[in-house]
């Protein structure tokens, strides 16, 4: 079944010593993975293998047979190109990170235009924006909702978090249950934009901190969810 739809590019595998295997999220399908002969090689083609970097936003023509096995796409070309994302290197890190912990959260092969659509409308954001030391938070925050882990905000009064049950309680000292000053940093990005002013939030352990706690929750809330080897690259480049 050919089918065009818009579609973000997660990441790639080099296949043989021309070809790349292709990992997309799709408007259309969700999850896909793609084929792509011949892509490497040095002679002309139609598919250049530029335009599969992390986050890139594409309008593909695409075989999907839906039975589980790599696809294959007939054309590819960007549908929102970027003006900064590339240029910037923490821009980029950023990115680069946010694409790996997609590609280990995102399993189903099933459409899921929400998800889609914030993802798209995220990165614009980051292109346009030149205020962005916290959105890699704001989006892992965002995150946990499309993924259906989002945490309980019924009780943001209390002090405590229990990281296993997703639920503000309480600090009872338990082996998931954490407080202080992380928690209280926590609720600040839960309902907020990415735009907004969170002075709080101002240094590298606090983010690092916040990261960490994120990772964490999604390690326990997701089956093989791993983390993300890029961390170490992000903590370097925002010393």
């Amino acid at each position: 079944m050919l089918v065009s739809t818009e579609s973000i590019s997660l990441n790639y595998l080099k296949y043989s010593e021309t070809s790349v295997i292709l990992k997309c999220f799709t408007k259309s399908d969700g999850l896909k993975s793609y084929l792509l002969k011949g892509v490497r090689s040095t002679k002309k083609k139609s598919l250049n293998i530029g335009l599969f970097q992390p986050l890139t936003i594409l309008e593909i023509d695409a075989n999907h047979k839906n039975k589980g096995n790599l696809e294959s796409i007939r054309s590819a070309k960007i549908s929102k190109a970027f003006k900064t994302i590339h240029l910037d290197i923490y821009k980029n890190t950023i990115v680069l990170f946010l694409s790996e912990v997609l590609s280990k959260s995102i399993k189903e092969e099933e459409k899921n235009t929400r998800l889609f659509e914030f993802i798209k409308e995220s990165l614009i954001w980051l292109d346009q924006s030149s205020n962005f030391s916290n959105f890699h938070i704001h989006f892992l925050v965002k995150l946990l909702n499309y993924l259906g882990i989002s945490p309980e905000k019924t009780n943001l009064n209390l002090g405590g978090f229990n990281m296993l049950e997703g639920v503000f309680c309480s600090y009872d000292q338990s082996e998931y249950c954490i407080n202080g000053r992380l928690v209280d940093n926590f609720k600040l990005f839960l309902g907020t934009d990415f735009d907004a002013n969170l002075s709080e939030i101002n240094s590298l352990n606090k983010r690092k901190e916040l990261i960490e706690f994120l990772i964490k929750y999604m390690q326990i809330h997701l089956p093989e969810f791993n983390r993300p080897k890029s961390l170490n690259v992000l903590y370097e480049l925002f010393k």
